[in-house]
């Protein structure tokens, strides 16, 4: 006799992979992680507000770039910035066919 496996419906793939992300979400927000993240972001922000307000008092130079923490990361890479180009090309296709477009039709119209 020949065993046939049933498969999952996509939908309940679905479901499943939504339900542990929820689960995720949720344990992140009970267990404080959002909350730890925001209050040392604050620390920071106020430890440099200190060292900036005794800087000023001490007489020194200050620069507001020996203050602030630079948290951007860039996450570009060749693909990322082949598909950017790519997407600017056809915008501006598509720009320009359009002013087109409507350039005929005002003089079909208008004139």
């Amino acid at each position: 006799m020949e065993e046939t496996k049933e498969k999952m419906h996509p939908i309940i793939k679905v479901l499943i992979f939504l339900f542990i992300a929820f689960l995720i979400m949720y344990l992140s927000k009970e267990t404080g992680y959002y909350e730890y993240k925001t209050y040392t972001k604050t620390k920071l922000t106020e430890e440099a507000m200190n060292k900036f307000e005794k800087d000023v008092s001490d007489g020194k130079n200050v620069n507001i770039k020996d203050y602030l923490i630079d948290e951007h990361i860039d996450y570009s890479n060749a693909f990322s910035k082949t598909g950017y180009l790519i997407s600017s090309g056809v915008e501006s296709l598509m720009n320009d066919g359009i002013k087109k477009t409507l350039k005929v039709l005002s003089a079909l119209f208008y004139n």
